[in-house]
């Protein structure tokens, strides 16, 4: 009995935008770095002034003046919060606090010798105007890129036609930059594909890829073809459910 062939073979991209920033640290990641860094500080060697400031110098006078000095023990006082234990002019319980004197006498008494670092928004002008087709938007989650042709198509990841004696990969890689341009630079994961999606109506076969976006920008040639750069959850709500129940597990967040 012959078996029977598909109707059709696709290759699809699933194409990413790796995230820009670092994700932000959940209550329990930021109460368990804070609790590792005072235990760090706790448990730490006294700050070696002598190795930084030669003894008897007038820099050794300015960092010694410039140190908050420790409550020492006191015969017959009660101290609530424990006896201190003071070695090397530290309390030995806390974690060792130390101050920079200000050296330079032009500085104000408001300024720090050790400026702050600032950091730049992640909240970006395509955040702002919800411009979905920007790559400057939510750098701190993966972007997938979701395509549609024509009015009455479906946004689904970009799928190409299979050729004859061409991989499947390659027909991936050649479809997105046929429709997005060679403005684009991607880099296919593996030749092998992630996923394989059957159309039960015409037996066809949709084979997917995953790739990343290294540079360029995806700038559709054709006016039909709309495209958007989404999150794993905004994808949600432009696939039908289908589609998103067998290729949500590809994504990141």
């Amino acid at each position: 009995m012959a078996t029977k062939v598909p109707a059709t073979i696709r290759a699809a991209m699933v194409l990413a935008r790796t995230p820009i920033v670092v994700p932000e640290l959940t209550k329990f990641e930021s109460q368990y770095i804070k609790y590792k860094s005072e235990l760090e500080r706790r448990l730490m060697w006294t700050f070696p002034a002598y190795y930084y400031f030669k003894k008897g110098t007038m820099s050794e006078y300015r960092f010694q003046s410039a140190q908050k000095k420790p409550i020492s023990k006191q015969p017959g006082v009660w101290y609530p919060e424990g006896i201190p234990d003071i070695k090397h002019g530290r309390e030995r319980s806390t974690k060792q606090e130390v101050i920079i004197p200000k050296e330079n006498l032009e500085i104000n008494d408001d300024t720090s010798v050790s400026r702050p670092v600032v950091k730049n928004p992640t909240i970006t002008k395509a955040d702002e105007t919800n411009d979905t087709t920007s790559l400057e938007r939510r750098l701190r989650n993966t972007l997938y890129l979701l395509v549609k042709s024509g009015s009455k198509g479906e946004w689904k990841f970009p799928s190409f036609e299979a050729s004859s004696n061409i991989p499947l990969h390659e027909v991936a890689e050649s479809g997105v930059k046929e429709i997005g341009g060679n403005k684009i630079n991607t880099w296919t994961v593996s030749r092998k594909p992630v996923n394989v999606l059957k159309d039960d109506k015409n037996g066809s076969l949709e084979f997917l890829f995953k790739s990343r976006i290294l540079t360029g920008e995806f700038v559709p040639e054709k006016k039909d073809v709309e495209f958007k750069w989404l999150t794993k959850d905004e994808i949600k709500d432009f696939v039908n459910e289908d589609y998103y129940s067998n290729t949500e597990y590809l994504l990141d967040k």
